[in-house]
């Protein structure tokens, strides 16, 4: 089956915790892509908060962890996809999103777009790009 991982970021102040670490949470249909994403992520000083499976999971922790940054893969499981998940977030929180997507569509990408996302990567993901696209927003 698959799993979808959202990976959100909190934080105390301009984006990090007590520590220096951005707090992450990540949404991604891949569970092994997810675990390689996750670990790259730590490696590059980020702190992995929680993995949720869907969309519905990562609307509730949105809720509750009042996030700095989502990164979204736009095909999820559950009922919900990537940009749906956003908009609901969006609906009650400011959160910036960076979404990603193993797929090129450029329908899904101008979608997506509307919602004025920190950027779109497409998968394979470069922590690289990811980093750039965060230190942009947060140390700017």
């Amino acid at each position: 089956s698959q799993f979808a991982f959202f990976l959100v970021i909190h934080s105390m102040k301009k984006g990090y915790n007590v520590t220096g670490k951005l707090e992450l949470l990540l949404v991604e249909d891949e569970f092994m892509i997810a675990m390689c994403l996750g670990m790259e992520l730590s490696n590059a000083g980020y702190q992995v908060i929680k993995f949720v499976p869907t969309g519905e999971e990562a609307i509730q922790l949105a809720r509750q962890q009042s996030p700095d940054l989502v990164l979204m893969d736009i095909r999820l499981a559950g009922q919900l996809d990537g940009i749906e998940t956003a908009t609901r977030i969006q609906s009650f929180s400011e959160v910036p999103i960076i979404f990603m997507s193993g797929y090129a569509n450029p329908d899904v990408k101008q979608k997506a777009l509307q919602l004025n996302p920190l950027g779109y990567l497409i998968k394979p993901l470069r922590i690289e790009q990811f980093t750039a696209i965060v230190h942009s927003h947060f140390d700017s």
